[in-house]
């Protein structure tokens, strides 16, 4: 048998915690002498083990006492089990929820390194538009499951954040600063030619897919756009300077082309 404070000591627990479990029923002494002083015996050390399992484990009291305590409808393991599914779905979900905060907030993180500002409007709809899963929504009404799959695999995606990312947030500062530029001047050719260095060196893709995913993402008008970054103006100026770089530029020299 212990006494309360023996128990304490063994097992790390205050007196007052030990107090307060025996109050709501969760874990009650053995016997309680004349004179008041509680005694546990080792099953009640052992319940108090699994207690302090559980708790770690992030259980609530409520649910802890109901998985230690009786045999009620259900046996011994299959209330555990129950229990500890019920959390795993739960994990389940905060992990999803994570997720797409981490996806936002890349997201948010790209956008406001590509532009330089986010509005919160901006930001409600990166959000929104994350939960929702809108992309691959979007993907799943003008692709293949595996045309769907290269897209996610190989193009930058806003919603993480690597060196893929990282080059091509600073490739498109870069169309975005030049985009009044005369698409044959020095400086648009060599950004053609950083396009180009760009899709060879990180995009493991056929040239029609790309093509495809270019003209199912160009913005319906002058004003919107579909991928963050890319609006009408954008689109336009990279498809002029890669023109230019193919057919009269570096590009076409090394094709063996005639300017």
């Amino acid at each position: 048998m212990y006494l309360v404070g023996q128990l304490s000591k063994i097992t790390n627990i205050s007196i007052r915690t030990l107090h307060y479990y025996d109050e709501i029923g969760l874990l009650k002494p053995s016997t309680i002498s004349d004179i008041g002083y509680r005694y546990y015996t080792k099953d009640e050390l052992i319940m108090l083990q699994q207690i302090i399992a559980l708790k770690k484990l992030g259980f609530r009291l409520t649910q802890i006492k109901e998985m230690v305590q009786g045999n009620r409808g259900n046996s011994k393991k299959e209330r555990w089990k129950h229990v500890f599914e019920m959390e795993l779905d739960k994990i389940e979900e905060e992990k999803r929820r994570l997720g797409q905060l981490e996806q936002s907030l890349n997201a948010i993180m790209n956008s406001l390194n590509l532009t330089g500002d986010v509005s919160a409007d901006d930001i409600l709809l990166i959000i929104q538009s994350i939960q929702n899963g809108n992309e691959g929504k979007f993907l799943e009404r003008h692709f293949t499951k595996d045309e769907q799959s290269i897209i996610k695999e190989q193009l930058p995606n806003l919603t993480s954040e690597d060196e893929k990312i990282k080059k091509w947030i600073e490739l498109l500062k870069d169309v975005h600063e030049m985009v009044n530029e005369p698409i044959e001047s020095i400086q648009s050719q060599e950004l053609a030619n950083r396009i180009m260095q760009y899709i060879s060196e990180h995009l493991e893709i056929e040239d029609s897919l790309i093509d495809k995913y270019w003209e199912t993402i160009k913005p319906d008008n002058e004003h919107s756009e579909k991928v963050i970054g890319l609006d009408k103006k954008t689109m336009d100026y990279i498809e002029k300077i890669l023109y230019w770089y193919e057919n009269f530029g570096e590009g076409s020299r090394t094709n063996g082309k005639k300017e």
